[in-house]
């Protein structure tokens, strides 16, 4: 299958250096070693998040002069635009944009013990409203902010990424809303990776999938995830992906792919849109990279070379065809 090396020689992270990057989500987990990274790297760096008191201590770790907070509740649309509006209005451009922010299942759905009048007191949806309504709000202003007055249009230099999780294609029992914002995401994804390259040149677009990994969200199930000897991720492991990915522009080569696990895929045709075979003209675009005990993994292509496979070849070519 399809890997993604975010340490690979072709990925210059010089290029980072004073580049301007939007986070959403950066006072805690992977949201705070994303902004870590980037200030090591060099970039200016404007993060929403509703912690001020995390947000603050993570400011202070770093450098004040190049790392701003910007209280930003995702689930509403103008705070969205307001940390965009910040980082323009302060540094005149937008390189980066990384939609991170996101919550775990809150209880209240497909609870067998609510009975007939429980059902009918309407659970909360903010799992959702966080998890894809304020990914799509993030996606929407970034693409605009990112594309405003980009000198560098051919070179795809400018990225936008968008944080799923392993619910975002594996079945997760008991996460319901949770799992279906994240599959959500996916589906958001796959509808702009064709599109946004055309109509916002320059910016090249992926989301990242990590599997269980050891941030504040994951207290009450962590345990059984390690018990059974599972690879899990560092918030550092995380954040290195989505740092690579904004570096992994045209000329850049860090697909690799592991035969042993997958033998002969890439030997498969493309079932859909995406152009597999040259991402050194294009850079790493539309991919989903799913990371479990720090590997990083494309889940994107296998399953478009495998479509003939998994749907059956008539029914591949007529999708092909429409």
């Amino acid at each position: 299958m399809a890997r993604f090396e975010p340490n690979h020689s072709s990925l210059d992270y010089n290029t980072l250096k004073d580049a301007v990057v939007v986070v959403s989500g950066g006072a805690s987990g992977i949201g705070a070693a994303i902004v870590r990274l980037l200030h090591g790297h060099g970039a200016k760096i404007v993060f929403g998040d509703l912690d001020t008191a995390k947000a603050e201590a993570v400011v202070a770790s770093t450098s004040p002069s190049s790392v701003h907070f910007v209280m930003t509740d995702v689930t509403s649309y103008t705070d969205i635009v307001d940390l965009f509006r910040f980082a323009l209005s302060k540094y005149g451009r937008v390189d980066h944009a990384i939609a991170n922010a996101g919550l775990i299942e809150q209880p209240g759905w497909f609870d067998p013990r609510l009975g007939i009048e429980g059902v009918a007191h309407k659970p909360t949806t903010k799992t959702s409203e966080v998890n894809f309504n304020g990914v799509l709000y993030f996606a929407n202003i970034a693409c605009t902010y990112l594309a405003h007055k980009n000198q560098a249009a051919e070179k795809n230099s400018k990225s936008l990424t968008l944080l799923s999780s392993v619910a975002g294609f594996k079945e997760t029992p008991g996460l319901f809303v949770y799992q279906g914002s994240k599959h959500a995401v996916m589906g958001l994804l796959r509808a702009l990776r064709l599109y946004v390259p055309e109509a916002y040149p320059g910016i090249r677009i992926n989301a990242v999938l990590p599997s269980m990994t050891l941030t504040g969200m994951v207290e009450g199930i962590k345990d059984g995830w390690m018990s059974a000897d599972l690879p899990v991720n560092k918030p550092e492991d995380v954040a290195t992906a989505l740092v690579g990915l904004c570096v992994a522009g045209p000329g850049t080569d860090p697909i690799w792919y592991d035969e042993e696990e997958a033998e002969g895929v890439k030997k498969m045709s493309s079932a859909g849109g995406m152009d597999w075979d040259h991402p050194l003209e294009t850079g790493v675009n539309g991919r989903g990279i799913f990371i479990m005990g720090g590997n990083c993994y494309d889940i994107e292509e296998g399953l478009d070379r495998t479509e003939e496979l998994w749907l059956g070849k008539k029914v591949s070519g007529w999708l092909q065809k429409g």
